[in-house]
């Protein structure tokens, strides 16, 4: 009976989940361009249209955000903040002239007032028929947001890393 009791008391310091890895793969800078809001509602949420102007990158490889694509949130406002699901696409020209086509969905809270990030975090996917970053079309990256400095000339900065089991 001890050995219940004790075997009992120390289950739950005992981890049955999985290690993982991360590696940073790339550190993005976005700067938005003339953004429509307000483009049409959708269950109650708005939605607008952020296109990426210009942007760089550095990690595995470094080059530029290509002016094709953006932002295309969702969002609503709620107690002086802004609740957004984003959904990102744009094309890294790496320094090599390789494109990467990145796709990003997340979640980004913010006090509207002062741009203060609450929660800032995306899901990234890559596809590339470059020889060289063809292992990035398996890769899932894990993304954490941050705001920019307007002196930066850039609005955005995504972290993201590589995640993987040990």
């Amino acid at each position: 009976m001890k050995k219940i009791i004790i075997l009992w008391l120390l289950f739950p310091l005992v981890t049955f989940g999985q290690k993982i890895n991360s590696e940073k793969i790339f550190s993005i800078k976005v700067a938005v361009g003339e953004y429509e809001s307000s483009v049409g509602e959708y269950l109650n949420l708005k939605t607008i249209y952020a296109p990426y102007a210009k942007g760089i990158f550095e990690g595995i490889t470094n080059g530029k955000v290509l002016p094709i694509g953006g932002d295309f949130p969702i969002y609503y406002r709620e107690n002086g903040n802004t609740y957004s699901d984003l959904d990102i696409d744009l094309i890294l020209m790496t320094d090599e002239n390789e494109k990467i086509y990145c796709k990003a969905s997340g979640v980004l809270n913010y006090v509207t007032d002062t741009f203060e990030a609450l929660k800032f975090q995306t899901h990234w996917r890559f596809r590339t028929s470059s020889d060289k970053f063809k292992y990035l079309n398996d890769v899932m990256g894990i993304g954490f947001g941050s705001f920019l400095q307007p002196e930066s000339g850039y609005n955005f900065q995504h972290d993201i890393y590589e995640i993987s089991r040990k």
